[in-house]
């Protein structure tokens, strides 16, 4: 049985030369939501550190890390996460974003996973979440890293932001996420 090509390597060429500076410059570092986040937290005497491993076994970079506290933030992006307020498929080559919204989907779930089984709590806010209620989100994380600091043992870890159902158009394609992930990934 052949293997189905990466979803990276099948990306679609962008539809016009603003699109494809567009794309070549959304890059995942230091974004504005994040520099937020870390400008709050800084403020508030929190030491982290940024875009790292929080473990090296397992293959994600969190987007802060509070390594004594073993827990791990994640600012994700409404367009790139599929946030059910936010996210709107493009009109152009839509399969193809919605099996890559999905699959980024499947991926944050099974890294997640991976995490909370080593004892780390992980914090999951979305892009509008980091932008709208700055304060909610430091004191979420400020209030989790204070209670990992006070046990000493870990516990069952929670994701910051409950899962979302998927907006239309990818509310069709969430009964087919599965099928979708298997493909991806065979």
């Amino acid at each position: 049985m052949t293997s189905r090509p990466s979803i990276r390597s099948r990306a679609p060429k962008a539809g016009s030369a603003i699109t494809h500076r567009v794309m070549v410059a959304n890059y995942g570092d230091n974004l504005k939501p994040e520099c937020l986040l870390r400008s709050a937290l800084a403020r508030e005497r929190f030491s982290f550190r940024i875009n790292r491993r929080p473990i090296p076994e397992v293959r994600c970079k969190a987007d802060l890390v509070f390594t004594r506290a073993r827990v791990c933030v994640f600012v994700d992006g409404c367009f790139w996460h599929g946030c059910q307020r936010h996210f709107s498929c493009p009109r152009s080559n839509s399969d193809w974003w919605l099996e890559k919204i999905l699959a980024t989907r499947s991926r944050d779930r099974r890294q997640t996973a991976q995490l909370r089984s080593r004892g780390w709590k992980v914090l999951r806010f979305w892009e509008h979440e980091v932008k709208n209620k700055p304060a909610y989100v430091v004191s979420a994380i400020a209030n989790a890293v204070r209670s990992k600091r006070a046990r000493s043992t870990s516990s069952k870890s929670e994701v910051a932001h409950p899962p979302l159902e998927l907006p239309n158009p990818l509310h069709r394609a969430v009964h087919l996420e599965h099928h979708v992930f298997a493909e991806v990934h065979r």
